[in-house]
């Protein structure tokens, strides 16, 4: 196994918890509005000593190419908020795993890259694995499932494009400035944003706090070592197909710890945590294909 994989397998497992701590403080009184902007923020805060690391000749006539993956970078954020807020965590999560399909496919459409035959079937077993968690929503709450389903879907496509172009742009432009760029870019998105919605109250109820802050910093940090493998590794797919695992990973913490961290989806979702599992291990075949696929 290579170990840059070992970066997107800690983010995804870092995603999943900061999923179920947002949830949470969404569940305390938090608001989505909230949680977006303290996330990217805290993002911002994160990346921002990178541009100190940077060695390389940095080229600023391409300055255009961490505005575009900014850009893309703030919608899927956007919808994942979106979707934690109306949804289950043990259902947005796994489903996010989608993106590693749209990654696939962005390489091929956008850059031409060839992709392994056994990324592919990775990718497949993906898809397979979120219809099942998706199917047992789907026929509890049509209406819900649909909303839920497009706007998770929305979400990975915008952060597989964007996945893609920071693994093709940033080596190029700089890689630490690249990211460090970007991740301010994202900040002033959201301060656009969040005065074109009439400066929301940003402060937390105090219950909601501690989870809300805890899991923004923790979207911070997984977004930092996913951004390194995809700047520094020519391998988008296969990094995407191993952070993939964090729907996993949630499914597992909600099962595990979901009652001393508020969360109750395993007792109320009932027979669809069981096919959210099913699904989730499919994904994780996929996970392990894929690893396989890259080392040889």
């Amino acid at each position: 196994m290579p170990w840059y994989l070992c970066l997107p397998l800690a983010s995804a497992l870092l995603y999943a918890l900061a999923s179920i701590l947002i949830k949470r403080a969404l569940k305390e009184g938090a608001t989505a509005d909230q949680a977006f902007h303290i996330s990217n923020l805290l993002m911002a805060i994160t990346f921002l000593p990178l541009c100190l690391l940077e060695t390389r000749e940095v080229q600023w006539q391409l300055w255009w190419r961490p505005v575009v993956t900014a850009a893309f970078f703030f919608v899927g954020n956007l919808t994942t908020i979106l979707a934690i807020h109306r949804s289950d965590v043990s259902l947005v999560t796994p489903l996010m795993g989608t993106k590693v399909v749209f990654v696939a496919l962005a390489v091929v459409y956008l850059f031409g890259q060839q992709v392994s035959s056994g990324l592919w079937i990775a990718a497949g077993l993906t898809a397979i694995g979120i219809f099942l968690m998706g199917y047992s929503d789907f026929r509890k709450n049509a209406r819900g499932a649909i909303g839920s389903i497009c706007t998770v879907l929305c979400s990975a496509v915008f952060f597989a494009i964007h996945d893609v172009l920071v693994a093709y742009w940033a080596v190029s432009f700089g890689p630490m400035m690249f990211l460090s760029i970007e991740m301010q870019l994202l900040l002033l998105l959201s301060t656009l944003w969040w005065v074109i919605q009439g400066r929301p109250r940003l402060r937390m109820p105090q219950l909601s706090a501690r989870f809300g802050w805890w899991g923004c910093s923790l979207i911070g940090i997984q977004a930092l070592l996913l951004a390194f493998a995809l700047s520094f590794f020519d391998d988008a797919t296969g990094i995407n197909v191993v952070f993939s695992s964090r729907g996993l990973w949630a499914i597992a913490l909600v099962a595990l710890l979901g009652t001393r961290l508020g969360n109750d989806e395993r007792q109320t979702a009932g027979d669809r945590f069981a096919w959210r599992v099913i699904g989730s291990l499919l994904v994780t075949i996929a996970v392990v294909l894929a690893v396989f696929s890259r080392a040889s």
